[in-house]
């Protein structure tokens, strides 16, 4: 073979093998940042939720109580940092309303200085924490945190079914809480033992100030004709000092004769 035959077979060779290299390198490049484009759409990090903005509905907090404030508001502290927590899809007598003292005695013998898992999605415009609370029952040492303290609230008959944010919870929770307080009202159990109870949110619009010329000037047990008047007097007109144990009983000379 003449010497520029040769010559021309190499160079032919040196721009095919050129070729190819040059095409690998495009196209092992490309598939690198086809990869890198993907691992970066699926690897993403989520943005902290600022305060008062909805949260994932899963999202949950678990803390020890240290305060309870009245039937459905509770303190706890979490990993340092206290936070104040309403209980969502129930209403409490308010702490100056008929059965409010004892509404909040009941909250606290189910979980002060216990500790907790609040299921919340939300918060309040005061800054509290919107969530249902789960606790650990007092009568079962190997149960883990199984009992729905709000709905007990309502079934013991310490809180009304809010039924104003009923849209607020789940399908299922909306019966379990209306059935609960159904069967408090039917059984008479806590606040239902009153023939007339107040709503917290009458309450709070002045149905007790409504109540002012009905209630008169009595303000103490000796100034009582009878247990009636006495049971008017605090469920009505939220004279909670007749009931100086929160039992429920005004003037215990009276009513336990």
């Amino acid at each position: 073979m003449k010497p520029t035959n040769l010559i021309l077979i190499a160079v032919i060779t040196m721009l095919a093998l050129g070729t190819d290299i040059a095409h690998w390198q495009e196209t092992a490049e490309y598939r690198w940042q086809v990869a890198t484009s993907w691992f970066h759409s699926k690897v993403q990090t989520q943005p902290i939720p600022e305060r008062n903005q909805e949260t994932s509905p899963s999202s949950s907090i678990v803390g020890k109580v240290i305060k309870v404030t009245d039937g459905d508001t509770i303190t706890i502290r979490s990993n340092g940092e206290e936070m104040r927590v309403r209980l969502s899809g129930i209403d409490a007598p308010e702490s100056d309303q008929p059965f409010g003292r004892q509404s909040t005695k009941k909250l606290s013998s189910i979980v002060k200085r216990k500790e907790v898992r609040v299921e919340t999605n939300k918060t309040d415009r005061y800054g509290r924490v919107l969530g249902k609370i789960w606790v650990q029952p007092s009568d079962c040492s190997d149960c883990g945190k199984t009992l729905d303290v709000n709905h007990a609230q309502v079934l013991s008959g310490m809180a009304w079914w809010y039924r104003q944010y009923a849209n607020e919870q789940s399908p299922e929770d909306r019966g379990r809480y209306e059935s609960a307080e159904d069967e408090a009202r039917k059984r008479g159990w806590g606040l239902w033992a009153d023939t007339n109870p107040i709503a917290p949110w009458d309450w709070r619009r002045g149905s007790r100030t409504q109540l002012g010329s009905e209630c008169g000037s009595r303000r103490y047990c000796r100034e009582m004709r009878d247990c009636a008047e006495a049971k008017f007097y605090l469920n009505q007109c939220g004279l909670t000092r007749l009931d100086g144990d929160s039992d429920g009983v005004p003037c215990e000379s009276l009513c336990k004769r």
